[in-house]
């Protein structure tokens, strides 16, 4: 019989996986002792004299595992000549599942020349992946980033500073500013989609494994809710990079004045967003609260002018863009709400204490 052993007096219940419960035992006067299911030894192939891994989450709870299940590496295997249109979604999958090794590989042929653009692509859209092996019946993609290296906060606020960028910068060329301002909007873009998709294979990785949890210093849901701010800033993102390009291409006909809504609702937003971002850090409670209700205030302000952009003068096609100009910008500040309350509903898990 194998069992979990630790220094302790007394005795008392341990909750193991699928609901079991068990007793530890107490011998030698002070050893504490419980056994381990006979089921998860076999799987594992584990025996008498193996070692395994016992790590203690944030929460206050223990996770055992074989002691070979931290070093070895997650390949996953993708026949690109069974699945030629799915393959850049099935590589991102690879990648968001937290996969070390991603195999590309075709059975019958060789790989095809497309399937090595599909890779290039994918290479460009995900952070710290490279290709070790490149012939003509394998790629193989292996992860060169250690999960735990990067804290989450870091892609937070460079997905933050990008967006900002691009409201900032879309609101200096309708200034007068040059336009060469928006000539890198889909680099920018790529790039903020890139922090997301690296922050969810962070998440992912630190809520299968304890010491990737530990180093980010993240519990599981802290780390969901980072996952779910990293999804509010690509859609921001979505939106700044609309609001960049539709100023891009109608700068010359856009009448709306700076001093105007929506354009007006830009300095706004920026300051208030700023609050936000900034107290994921100092953690002000009060800050945070009331950014979320000039937001608030902001979306039904910028949402009660739209309909009198379509009574104004001017071809359809002015207003029309006028009128997305505007939408965007309402998008930015309800999003905006949305990672608010988040961050609010993070730090109040942080405040959660135990009887």
């Amino acid at each position: 019989m194998s069992h979990i052993c630790q220094s302790s007096q007394g005795a008392m219940l341990v909750k193991l996986a699928k609901s079991d419960m068990r007793k530890l035992q107490v011998t030698g006067g002070s050893t504490v002792i419980v056994s381990l299911p006979k089921d998860w030894i076999k799987s594992n192939n584990l025996g008498k004299g193996d070692f395994v891994s016992i790590e203690e989450l944030s929460s206050g709870d223990l996770r055992l595992s074989s002691n070979q299940s931290e070093i070895s590496k997650k390949v996953i295997t993708i026949d690109c000549c069974k699945h030629k249109i799915a393959l850049g979604d099935l590589m991102i999958g690879a990648y968001l599942s937290g996969a070390d090794v991603i195999k590309i590989s075709c059975k019958k042929n060789k790989i095809p020349r497309n399937t090595r653009s599909e890779v290039r692509e994918f290479l460009r859209d995900t952070r710290g992946m490279e290709i070790e092996v490149d012939d003509d019946k394998e790629i193989r993609i292996i992860s060169i980033l250690n999960p735990s290296e990067l804290r989450l906060q870091v892609s937070i606020n460079r997905m933050y500073i990008l967006i900002s960028s691009l409201v900032n910068d879309a609101m200096d060329v309708l200034l007068g500013e040059s336009i060469d301002l928006l000539s890198d909007i889909d680099d920018r873009e790529r790039q903020i989609d890139s922090r997301r998709l690296l922050l969810e294979r962070q998440v992912a990785a630190s809520l299968q494994l304890p010491s990737v949890e530990r180093k980010l210093g993240v519990d599981r849901f802290s780390a969901m809710e980072h996952a779910n701010i990293a999804r509010i800033l690509e859609r921001m993102g979505d939106h700044a990079t609309r609001l960049a390009n539709l100023v891009k291409e109608n700068n010359q006909v856009i009448k709306i004045k700076p001093i105007e809504m929506p354009l007006s609702a830009i300095p706004v937003w920026a300051k208030q967003m700023k609050n936000v971002v900034h107290n994921m850090y100092t953690k002000d409670v009060n800050v945070i609260h009331n950014a979320k209700l000039e937001l608030v205030k902001l979306k039904y302000e910028i949402e009660g002018k739209e309909d009198e952009i379509w009574t104004g003068k001017g071809s359809a096609e002015r207003l029309l863009c006028e009128f997305r100009i505007s939408e965007s910008i309402r998008r930015l500040s309800a999003y905006s709400v949305n990672f608010a309350e988040i961050l609010l509903n993070m730090l109040m898990h942080e405040q959660l204490d135990t009887e």
